[in-house]
């Protein structure tokens, strides 16, 4: 069975580190681009978020990217 995967929207989200809790572990708050262009290189997006990444207050912990794909089966 074939299967095509049809991107349909693409995000970026910057992970950031804020702070410790009260015993130790690490406070993570997000930093949400939506409505990046499905078709661009995976190189474009992190020279982008690198540069978004130099301007944040705290220090990054993740760049990440997801794209939403339809999947749809070839018949034949």
């Amino acid at each position: 069975m074939a299967v095509i995967s049809t991107p349909l929207n693409s995000s970026l989200r910057i992970v950031v580190t804020t702070g410790k809790d009260e015993n130790g572990k690490f406070i993570f708050k997000n930093r949400s681009y939506n409505n990046l262009k499905t078709g661009a290189a995976d190189e474009d997006v992190m020279s982008i978020a690198n540069q978004l990444a130099d301007i944040q207050e705290h220090p990054v912990h993740a760049i990440r990217r997801t794209v939403e794909s339809e999947l749809t089966e070839v018949t034949e």
